[in-house]
């Protein structure tokens, strides 16, 4: 078998069979779309772990042929009861990262909120409240892009409790939905096996470029308390929420994530990793249903030749000087 040239990552969110207005328009891959695409993925590709490929990076794991790892993203509750099941029958390891106050329904994602009331007929209802907090006009279809271009923690806190008191009470929503994330339980469970590994992915899942750096240095730091409280005494690995570089999060965040012995940091704005990609900036694929549409066997044979988007070259680039000059700054490997 030759020696590897690139690794893939691909990045999914749910793999729910329920309906829910919240899941629309997410990415939401359908259970059984999900287990046709792992099936071909094994046989087209050398499925390997998340560490195992992120150790590769830097020469560390000997791989060969065409490594391929499986991520998840927010902790969604289908990875325990639909997604993690397919995969241990066909063998293949995954990671899963979370949101760590949402685990056991401690706190409500507020991207599902909003898009809850998209999907549900209160889109006006909902503009008119981000409008409000940031003293802005905008139009039902902008409601979205508008709160990831210009996200604040305290107005997005407001536009929730907004919408609870508005539109629909937390009890009235979390008994519509039933269980979104991951339970203590299922964590507990999952964590004994081989195949399964966690990591985290914030505390609430804000946009990081929107943030103070205290509110960075907070989402990082608890989300990892969580981690060696609940999970594993080891350093987790990290995924951005978002995670498009320089869009959606800058070098503040990834030097927070250095600042916390996190090992490895992962983006989702698309592109193969070749050897030497640092383990700061490692790429993941996203994948929707809607990528599937033309067949599973398609995407896959789309894989073969993967390029990271050119606008990404010279933000990664300054990345590495902003890297460069911490670790030299702070006496840092």
């Amino acid at each position: 078998m030759r020696d590897w040239e690139s690794s893939l990552i691909l990045l999914f969110h749910t793999t729910e069979e329920r309906d829910l207005p919240l899941f629309r328009n997410l990415g939401n891959i359908r259970p059984a779309v999900f287990e046709r695409l792992c099936k071909v993925l094994k046989k087209e590709f050398d499925v390997v772990g998340l560490k195992t490929l992120t150790n590769g990076l830097s020469g560390d794991s000997g791989m060969s042929g065409r490594p391929l790892a499986i991520t998840f993203d927010d902790g969604g509750k289908s990875y325990a009861s639909l997604a993690a099941p397919v995969m241990s029958t066909l063998g293949i390891p995954s990671t899963c990262f979370l949101i760590t106050d949402c685990v056991g329904g401690g706190s409500i994602y507020w991207r599902y909120l909003f898009n809850y009331c998209i999907n549900s007929g209160h889109g006006r209802e909902l503009a008119g409240l981000v409008a409000a907090a940031y003293g802005a006009h905008l139009k039902e279809d902008e409601v979205i892009s508008f709160t990831r271009r210009n996200y604040d923690k305290a107005k997005n806190r407001e536009i929730v409790e907004g919408i609870m008191h508005r539109i629909i009470t937390e009890e009235e929503y979390l008994a519509k939905e039933g269980e979104l994330f991951l339970s203590f339980d299922d964590i507990t469970r999952m964590k004994a096996d081989p195949l399964v590994d966690f990591g985290v992915h914030t505390r609430s899942h804000p946009v990081m470029k929107g943030l103070s750096e205290e509110e960075i240095q907070d989402e990082i730091s608890g989300s990892v308390a969580f981690y060696r409280g609940k999970v594993g005494h080891d350093s987790p690995m990290f995924s951005v929420p978002f995670g498009r570089l320089n869009r959606d999060y800058d070098e503040r965040t990834v030097l927070a994530a250095l600042g916390c012995s996190i090992p490895a940091v992962f983006s989702a704005y698309g592109g193969g990793n070749e050897r030497g990609q640092p383990r700061y900036n490692v790429r993941r694929i996203p994948v929707t249903e809607a990528l599937l549409e033309g067949g599973v066997e398609a995407f896959v044979r789309s894989l073969r030749h993967v390029d990271v988007a050119p606008e990404y070259i010279e933000k990664e680039r300054s990345l590495r000087d902003a890297v460069e000059r911490w670790r030299k700054l702070y006496g840092r490997d």
